[in-house]
Parts: structure tokens; sequence; C-alpha cells
């Protein structure tokens, strides 16, 4: 199969903006099923799983997955070698790294804030995206960023005092490898369909991680059955539902816009912490849910 781009020119405006609605529905449903991520990384290492033994099945997963939809649906997977080469290199330099990055950064900081610090990225991929994708930077983008961000730090916020700075340096690579990541797969999903290229980017992260787990001597199986459903969650809802719904996104609407997007993130994970582990949903992290809502309305004002 060929990559599916419909350019936006030629479209009416009704067109143009069902389009971007898609885009934006594409985004919100990735978001969702990403927010479930931490509840079910929680249940699997409460079950005994560790760390990077959870990555690596979630990735191996993942891949097995999209590997099938390959080959049932017959889709020519093949790569040019400096393409195969470029998701290579972005899958190891961005999905991998801000995995890693993010997960070393919770043995430090507070996982919250952690997150607050990764959840800079939509700033650095609205900046990226001026430049190498030549992205126009508007007033909207401007102000949603400000909201969503604001939200971001409603939801998460906590004392800055105390702060170990080797979490808050690796809660940063995360965020500035996870802009690369957005604004790289952007410009090679040009030319690359959407579910070859996630199939590439889940084999080579699961062969990343693969090593690692192994290369540490923390390859253990030692774990119960709560432990295997937060892991098959991952695999299938948190990175094949999310991955192809979220880059299918990145294809309509860019990758400025679909990252202010994800700041809904964290007020997902606040309510699905409540419901599912029975965590205090509190009147600020409500509050800041609204803040990002609104963030997300104002950009998509300007489809």
């Amino acid at each position: 199969m060929q990559p599916n781009n419909i350019p936006d020119s030629g479209m009416t405006k009704e067109q143009k903006s069902s389009r971007q609605g898609l885009g934006v529905a594409l985004v919100l449903f990735a978001i969702i099923c990403l927010s479930i991520e931490a509840i079910a990384a929680k249940l699997a290492y409460q079950g005994g799983a560790t760390v990077m033994i959870t990555l690596t099945l979630r990735y191996i997963l993942a891949a097995a997955v999209f590997w099938l939809i390959i080959k049932v649906g017959n889709y020519a997977y093949s790569l040019p070698r400096r393409q195969l080469a470029a998701v290579t290199a972005l899958s190891l330099i961005g999905q991998t790294v801000t995995v890693l990055a993010l997960f070393e950064a919770f043995r430090y900081i507070p996982s919250g804030m952690a997150i607050l610090f990764l959840y800079l990225y939509p700033t650095l991929v609205a900046v990226l995206s001026v430049f190498f994708l030549r992205e126009p930077f508007t007033w909207r983008k401007g102000a949603a960023l400000l909201l969503t961000f604001a939200g971001c730090a409603i939801i998460l916020g906590q004392p800055l005092n105390a702060l170990d700075m080797r979490g808050v340096l690796l809660s940063l690579v995360a965020a500035f490898s996870n802009s690369i990541f957005l604004v790289g797969t952007t410009r090679l999903l040009k030319d690359i369909d959407t579910t070859v290229y996630n199939t590439y980017v889940t084999t080579i992260v699961a062969l990343a991680t693969g090593l690692i787990t192994i290369a540490r001597g923390q390859v253990s199986f030692d774990f119960n059955l709560q432990a295997l459903l937060a892991i098959i969650v991952l695999g299938i809802v948190s990175t094949v539902l999310a991955m192809a719904a979220l880059f299918r996104g990145v294809k309509i609407m860019g990758a400025s816009r679909a990252a202010i997007i994800s700041t809904f993130e964290p007020a997902a994970t606040a309510v699905f912490g409540f419901l599912i582990l029975g965590e205090l949903l509190t009147g600020w992290q409500m509050t800041g849910g609204l803040v990002v809502l609104a963030g997300v309305f104002v950009l998509r004002g300007s489809a």
C-alpha cells in the first residue's frame, strides 16, 4: 500500500474543517489510550514485573501486532536504505531515549513533576516545526500553548524545592527527544505509510529495550496474571491503538497542533487514576483539566 496523503488544496472550507476535526478526534483518542499507560504500568509493577521487562514485552507485543497487520493487509513494507536509516535513528534517538529517560527520572523526582517537565515538549515541537516543517506559529498556537501548559502545571504542580537535578535533567532530555521524534515523524510520514512506519518503530524499540534488559541482567518473568494483563494493555491500547491514531492525526494536522492537543493527557490520566486506582482527584486537577480543554478548543478554532 502507498501512503495515504490527501492534500488540503482543492478542498472547500467545510471539507478542510471536517478534515481538521478528524485530526483532532484521532489525536484525542490516541491521548486517551496513552493516558492509561501510567495506570497499566503501576499495575504491572504491583504484579511483580520490572520496568525493563515491562517495556520490552510491551513493544514486542506491539511489533507483533503491527507485523500481523502488515501481513494480512498485504502492505508494501520494504523501505529504501535511506528511509530505513532515518526511521532507525529516529526510533533510537526519539522513542527509545524518551521512554528510558522518563522512567529513569521517576527514580529521582516525583512522577508528576517528571511528567510536568516532559510536557515542555509541545513548546519545543511548535518551535522546531517552524524551522523544520515550515508550520506557521500563529497567535492561536501561542495562546493554546500557554493554556495547556498552565493546565498541566495546575494538575501536576509540585513544590520546586529539594528536587534532585538528575531527575529534572532526565525529564528535560525526554521532552527534547520526544519533540525530535514527533517532528521527525511528521517529515517521514509524508513518504511512508503510517502502519509501516509504526511497525518499524515498535520493532526497533523492542530490539533496543530487549538488548538493554539483557545487558543489565534484568530478564525476569516472575510476575503474576495482573502484570501480564497490564502489559497486554500497554502493548495493544497504549502502543498499537495510540500510535495508529496519533500518527494519522499528525499526518492530517501537523506536529505542533498535535503536540498541543496531547497535553490533554495529564487530565485524562488523573481521571483514570481516580476511577481505576482510587487516586485522589482534587479540585485543582479538575480545574487544570478544564484549562487544558480550553487550550484544545482555542487550537481547534484555527482549523
